[in-house]
């Protein structure tokens, strides 16, 4: 069995043939791998692929880490991740926000994985459905330092909710607010 490669953001895997070209990696979403290689004519261009593929590229063409940088997650990325992430804690599937959206289910899975540039058109709406404010998709979810005094039944709530993934955090506050309103 062949060794488990570690992948990360900002490595750049270069193969042995030059004839290749090499493969920068953004991000890693959810068992997805979003990398870049220069085109021939030195245009960037962006792909999102399974984890296991791009380990299977590194073996065919034993590739090697050439180079590792700090790297930022680009902005496609950043705000497909919140779709998700958000359509997920609503318990919708990508059909539903198709629906509500007036899109295709392949329109939406394209937003998801940041293969499209019409996701800015979309944000009113999405605002509306999932019930944020627009800046959430711009900017993400503020954290500020609060000084409290808890209880050690509310201390052990907040580490349980520190634990959470994100659409678990936000499908938590959503119960939370329905059951004092009650």
């Amino acid at each position: 069995m062949a060794p488990r490669i570690l992948l990360q953001p900002g490595q750049i895997w270069s193969p042995a043939s030059p004839a290749l070209r090499s493969r920068h990696i953004l991000d890693l979403p959810e068992g997805m791998i979003a990398y870049v290689q220069l085109s021939a004519t030195g245009v960037k261009e962006e792909y999102i692929v399974t984890q296991s593929l791009f380990r299977r590229w590194i073996r065919e063409t034993d590739a090697i880490i050439s180079k590792t940088e700090e790297t930022k997650v680009s902005p496609a990325i950043e705000l497909s991740k919140k779709i998700v992430t958000l359509r997920k804690a609503f318990g919708m599937s990508q059909e539903d926000l198709a629906q509500a959206l007036a899109l295709s289910r392949s329109a939406i899975a394209a937003m998801e994985t940041g293969r499209t540039s019409s996701v800015k058109k979309h944000l009113p709406k999405l605002a509306d459905i999932f019930q944020v404010p627009i800046a959430l998709f711009l900017n993400g979810m503020a954290d500020q330092p609060v000084e409290i005094t808890l209880s050690s039944d509310e201390m052990t709530l907040i580490n349980l909710y520190r634990s959470l993934k994100p659409e678990r955090k936000i499908a938590a506050q959503r119960y939370i607010e329905r059951q004092s309103y009650k």
